[in-house]
Formats: C-alpha cells, sequence, structure tokens
C-alpha cells in the first residue's frame, strides 16, 4: 500500500469506522459527505474538494510555480535562438525568458497601446528584444479589444465579464507575414497568452506550421474558450494535424497525452505543443519514469 492509500484509508477509517459498505470506499465516502446535497455543509465541502481539485490539476498563474519557468529552462538546453511572446503584456514573462535563455532574441507583440507602451519602457536598451505594439491574428488589419479597467492582462475581443473596460480599435497582422518581412524561417518558442485570441493567431502562422518552423508551442487553455467555441479538442485537432504532440503543463514535466473528454475542463493553465520530429524536446519535457 502506498503512502497516499494509507492516507485515504485511514481519514476514510476514521470518518466511517472500519467498514465500508459497497466495496467501493471513496464513492461511498463522497455519497455519505455530499448528503443531503445542496445544503450549506455539503457546499463548504465541494469548495474545499474544488480548490484541491484545482491544486491537483496545476490551475495555478505564478510563472514560478506552474512550470512556465521550468519549462524555459529545460528548453535552454537546446538554446533556442528565437522566441516569439505573443500577448507580451508589460513584459513579465519576457523578462524570465531574457534571464533563462542567454542566447535567445525575443519578438513581442502586444496590441494594446498603453499596454505596449509601459512594455516599450521596460525593454528599452535591451537589445535582445523587439517589441512590436500591434497583435497577430489570421489577417492583417485591426480588431476591436475590450481593454478592462481591472487589469491589462484582461485585454481580449470576446465578450468575457470581467467589468468595466473600454473598446480599442488595435492593429493586427499574420505570423506568417511578419516572419516573411523579417526573414525568420525558424521559431524554437511560440508563447501565447492572448485571451482567447488562440484560433485567429495560430491560424496566421498556418504557413510556418505547415513547413515545421515553429519547434514549441505553449498556449493557455481557460473559460475564454467556451466563448470563442475554440475548445481542447480544436487545439488537439488543428495541431495534432500539423505534427505536433500535445500535453498538459505542470511544474515540472509536460504530461503528454491523448486528448480525452474529461481533460475538457476548462482548468490549464497551460498546454504545451511539440513538433514530433523533435522528438529530443518531447523526451527532455516528459516526466522521468525512474
Amino acid at each position: 500500500m502506498t503512502p497516499q492509500d494509507e492516507i485515504l484509508d485511514f481519514i476514510l477509517k476514521k470518518v466511517f469506522g472500519p467498514v465500508i459498505p459497497g466495496g467501493q470506499a471513496m464513492q461511498v465516502a463522497a455519497r455519505r459527505l455530499a448528503e443531503p446535497p445542496n445544503n450549506e455543509v455539503s457546499r463548504k465541502l465541494f469548495e474545499f474538494c474544488q480548490q484541491f481539485a484545482n491544486v491537483y490539476k496545476g490551475w495555478n498563474y505564478n510563472i514560478e510555480a506552474n512550470g512556465e519557468r521550468w519549462l524555459l529552462r529545460r528548453l535552454a538546453a537546446f538554446k533556442p535562438a528565437i522566441v516569439f511572446d505573443v500577448g507580451a503584456n508589460v513584459g513579465d514573462w519576457l523578462s524570465v525568458v531574457l534571464q533563462e535563455l542567454p542566447t535567445t532574441h525575443v519578438h513581442a507583440f502586444e496590441i494594446v497601446e498603453d499596454t505596449s507602451a509601459k512594455l516599450l519602457q521596460r525593454m528599452t536598451g535591451e537589445p535582445r528584444s523587439t517589441i512590436n505594439r500591434f497583435g497577430l491574428s489570421d489577417q492583417s488589419g485591426t480588431l476591436t479589444i475590450r481593454s478592462f479597467t481591472a487589469s491589462s492582462t484582461l485585454a481580449t475581443f470576446v465578450p468575457y465579464p470581467h467589468g468595466d473596460y473600454r473598446e480599442v480599435a488595435c492593429p493586427v497582422r499574420t505570423g506568417d507575414e511578419y516572419l516573411r518581412e523579417h526573414g525568420i524561417s525558424h521559431i524554437d518558442l511560440l508563447k501565447l497568452d492572448v485571451e482567447g485570441a488562440e484560433r485567429p493567431v495560430l491560424q496566421g502562422f498556418d504557413r510556418a506550421l505547415d513547413a515545421g518552423q515553429i519547434d514549441v508551442i505553449q498556449f493557455e487553455y481557460g473559460r475564454a474558450v467556451i466563448l470563442t467555441h475554440f475548445l481542447l479538442k480544436d487545439f488537439y485537432d488543428l495541431l495534432e494535424s500539423k505534427g505536433y504532440a500535445l500535453g498538459k503543463l505542470y511544474p515540472d514535466h509536460v504530461d503528454f497525452r491523448a486528448y480525452k473528454l474529461e481533460d475538457e475542463d476548462f482548468l490549464g493553465p497551460n498546454f504545451v505543443a511539440v513538433r514530433l520530429a523533435r522528438h529530443d524536446i518531447i523526451q527532455a519535457l516528459s516526466k522521468s519514469k525512474a
């Protein structure tokens, strides 16, 4: 019996005694604890269990604890030269990239003018960053963005209920167009933090994806996909068709796995896609079986 099994067995016996009818201890215990349903006691228990599940599933936006810094440190061994930071905001993630990847030049994209001005000021004098004060999408033009009073990190083109906002018309271009104009033939890491705009951004890199020019993609998956109708399954369908393996990012590994309906829980926060041809990177990011 593993230590976890011993703990579970101890808890169940303490709560219910040594005999659990039905032979399925967890199911019986859960049913007993939840009855009667929807009362104040069971509500509190539900909230506790939900918080436990969120931690267990890795729902954490702290770059120091959710695997994002760990991912960069793992990729450092491959000496990445070009990183794209799409949805750079004021440069928190970008700053970590510059710390962890000394061989890298970062092309950062921030769509909201006020926020991009802060990003530009923060990165003044940093030769390894190129700050682009526009966003990426599936076509060049403008996109109406909701800029929320609460935080610049919430800016989105979908009707997410974040509170007070103002609408701003923001310039966008396609990733393929940008690559062509700047003579970039390869992206080592493409990071997307675009609050629901993942599909058009990826579609804007269609040529690059087909040509195998992007090794690793990190993208957010959360409740915004409910409003865009581009679910985790759609990420899998799109990127697997382009030759990628997908997995959820945890603090110390990427759990590469086939899509399952139960994964559609809107609790990313981050997934990682790696070109199948880069089996060396897939192996480096996978959890050790030792």
